[in-house]
């Protein structure tokens, strides 16, 4: 077996990408639903290790959880068209979804198989998931099942990162039917759409001012709105003004914290610390803002202090490394490990 690493800069990329997301996931963790004054009380002179969450120091959460499991049905897509010569790739995703729903106790109508991530005991922590994420996957009765609710939660952006390194014609309409897997408006769609492709931008090098600049052109209504927001804002860092863009509840509000952390990162950390201080959902801009800064600040993530305490390292490299694999077209490794896919 070639135990070569596929296209080098291509598989550290994605490694930094998806590791990052993982470090700020652990860094919000154990202080979503905290308000701003108990995140100070808390932390006075800053973030000077990951914060222990339910008792484990650098746990991830359901945002990294389902990035994983993405990764591992775009794994499966490529695969399969490689063997089969034809694939509808949002349909293995939500295949692969609906794995990480029973990883969640949930018992979802359609038949999954148990192969993968999904016999992986560490992936079966219950990380308080979102609540329409857990819906949606358990009511749909088909693979493809777009969800029925109007919802434009976090949840169809926080795990679209993977998406960012399928092929650019591609990223866009992609990322819009997998959101719609789980959420049915059509913000939470096109702010999960738009993010993929400010991803792929940073990916070849992009300036984060330039590439948001570029998607609020590209989308309309309160996506478009996010990101002017995110950009017009006072680039002071400050908790404050990450507030006034909202608490990253949903997506837009997601998008627009992201990149402002992403606007005012002196480096990795400062980015990550900026992104989770703020009284809303610390870990899902974290994990968003974390996945951008990755491929900001290249290497970074492999030298952070905290990288060593994150939660399931080894499946983030393996997840990075079949994904670098696949996209670059290098099969013969990955049907040893996905067969029939």
């Amino acid at each position: 077996m070639n135990t070569q690493l596929p296209m080098p800069d291509l598989y550290e990329r994605i490694h930094d990408c998806l590791l990052a997301g993982a470090l700020g996931d652990a860094l919000g963790a154990d202080i979503e639903f905290a308000s701003l004054s108990e995140i100070r009380d808390r932390f006075p002179d800053g973030f000077r290790d990951l914060p222990p969450h339910q008792g484990i120091r650098g746990a991830i959460t359901d945002d990294t959880q389902m990035t994983l499991f993405t990764v591992e049905g775009l794994v499966r897509a490529s695969v399969r068209e490689a063997l089969k010569g034809i694939c509808h790739p949002p349909s293995v995703v939500h295949h692969a979804l609906l794995r990480w729903l029973v990883t969640q106790g949930e018992v979802p109508r359609h038949e999954v198989d148990r192969e993968g991530l999904i016999i992986d005991r560490r992936l079966h922590a219950r990380r308080a998931p979102g609540l329409t994420c857990l819906e949606a996957l358990g009511r749909s009765r088909s693979f493809d099942d777009a969800a029925v609710k109007r919802s434009k939660g976090c949840g169809t952006i926080m795990r679209v990162a993977p998406l960012a390194f399928v092929p650019a014609d591609r990223i866009r309409d992609l990322a819009m039917d997998c959101s719609a897997l789980t959420h049915g408006h059509p913000t939470g769609q096109e702010a999960a759409a738009a993010w993929a492709l400010i991803l792929a931008d940073l990916g070849r090098g992009g300036d984060m001012e330039r590439a948001a600049s570029a998607q609020a052109a590209s989308f309309g209504g309160e996506t478009r709105e996010a990101i002017m927001n995110a950009l017009r804002a006072v680039p002071d860092g400050s908790p404050e003004t990450v507030e006034a863009l909202g608490a990253g509840w949903t997506a837009e509000e997601a998008l627009a914290i992201a990149i402002y952390a992403c606007r005012c990162a002196r480096d990795l950390e400062h980015g990550l610390t900026i992104a989770v201080s703020h009284s809303g959902d610390s870990d899902s801009t974290g994990a968003i803002a974390g996945n951008a800064l990755g491929l900001m600040f290249p290497g970074q993530p492999r030298q952070l202090r905290w990288a060593g305490q994150i939660e399931c390292y080894d499946l983030i490299d393996r997840m990075a490394r079949d994904l670098a694999l696949a996209m670059s077209g290098q099969m013969d490794d990955l049907m040893d490990r996905y067969p029939g896919a």
